[in-house]
């Protein structure tokens, strides 16, 4: 315990002596950028907010990609998602749960179109349904598909994992995401959704959908809302649609799909994405956090832990170099053969980095080993150049 204490004293000292730092000028805190796209498949231009990691675009470290999580109803969301991301996945105060992950957030600019697979004849009372624009969503996922993520993973550094959550109607987009073009997203989060569409035509499809095999395999977490009303006299559509997806999902599920479903009976259909996010990345991730503790003792586990991650993710998850380095660096005072290992491990997962190959060096110098001290520092400075 005593070792890890040290350890998250380390993680934050740079932060604490930042934050006593006299400021000279006032500064603007920046949490993304906002940028366009004309859509042939939607004909009109469509904005999206970006978010990028900390490091991503200035860092004396390598650059690298990061998955992507695509958001719905961004312009309410963007705040919480990435807010959740930068605590739980940079490493403030030594926290590594979730990988860093850019975010794609997409405001509306009609709801009802865009997220909804059909346009109804009837509503839920059975009476004709009003004119509406809605039963747009199949251009809408064929521009997120085709013209959206091309676009994104073109202009940013990306990983091939990408997660797509959404809420009410956006909750149904995601579902319907899943059943319709599974191989485009890894893991889909669907948060109150509104499953009670056009007499519940997702759900009824559901039993078919998860009896059949899923490929390639993907990850789906449903949360839900306390939307009961004892007051009500009529069925609760809504509440029950999704009582009744869990249901299948949990009694039918053939279909390899990881599943989780959560209730939240002290949230209401407004203020329950929050938390549902949270919980939704932390089941898609789950088994991401590495044992600082146990690595500090043993330093090939790091290697090893995230060789399980890869595997158990499907693409190659490398350790964040910051991090290795950063345990190179504690090491230093403690044991610098382990200390050697941390910042050869970054030389081995990091080839184009500076950095890596320019501390790795200047420690094997100290340590008097200048045959490879002097290979780790050619390289810096061929790097440098």
């Amino acid at each position: 315990m005593r070792t890890l204490l040290r350890y998250c004293v380390l993680l934050v000292a740079p932060a604490i002596l930042a934050a006593q730092t006299p400021a000279t000028a006032p500064r603007t805190i920046t949490i993304g950028t906002i940028d366009s796209m004309w859509s042939p498949t939607l004909k009109e231009y469509r904005r999206y907010q970006i978010y990028t990691p900390p490091g991503y675009a200035q860092s004396i470290y390598q650059p690298r990609a990061y998955p992507v999580l695509y958001l719905l109803d961004g312009d309410a969301h963007f705040h919480s998602v990435t807010g959740l991301l930068q605590i739980l996945g940079t490493g403030v105060n030594a926290t590594y749960v979730l990988p860093e992950m850019i975010v794609v957030a997409i405001p509306n600019t009609d709801r009802t179109r865009d997220l909804t697979p059909t346009n109804p004849t009837l509503d839920l009372t059975g009476k004709p349904a009003p004119p509406s624009t809605a039963g747009g969503m199949g251009n809408f996922l064929q521009f997120m598909k085709t013209e959206l993520i091309p676009r994104i993973d073109s202009t940013f550094r990306t990983e091939p994992y990408r997660v797509f959550v959404g809420h009410s109607l956006g909750g149904i987009t995601t579902i319907n995401a899943l059943y319709t073009m599974p191989e485009t997203f890894n893991a889909y989060v669907a948060i109150d959704p509104s499953l009670w569409w056009d007499s519940q035509l997702l759900l009824k499809k559901a039993a078919d959908q998860f009896s059949r095999p899923t490929t390639p395999a993907r990850t789906l977490f449903v949360g839900q809302a306390n939307t009961k009303n004892p007051a009500d006299t009529a069925p609760n559509v809504h509440f029950n649609s999704i009582i009744a997806f869990n249901e299948i999902l949990q009694t039918k599920n053939k279909s390899g799909v990881r599943y989780a479903y959560k209730y939240y009976g002290d949230d209401d259909h407004g203020s329950v994405p929050m938390i549902a996010e949270y919980d939704a990345l932390r089941f898609i991730f789950d088994g991401y956090k590495p044992n600082l503790n146990q690595i500090l003792d043993r330093p090939a586990l790091m290697a090893e832990h995230f060789a399980a991650i890869s595997a158990k993710l499907g693409y190659k998850v490398r350790p964040p170099e910051k991090l290795v380095d950063r345990f190179g660096q504690f090491s230093l005072g403690r044991d610098t053969t382990k200390a050697i290992e941390f910042l050869q491990l970054n030389a081995d997962l990091y080839p184009q980095s500076t950095h890596a190959f320019s501390a790795l060096g200047n420690l094997l110098m100290a340590r008097r080993d200048t045959a490879r001290a002097r290979v780790a520092l050619q390289r810096s400075l061929e790097l440098g150049h």
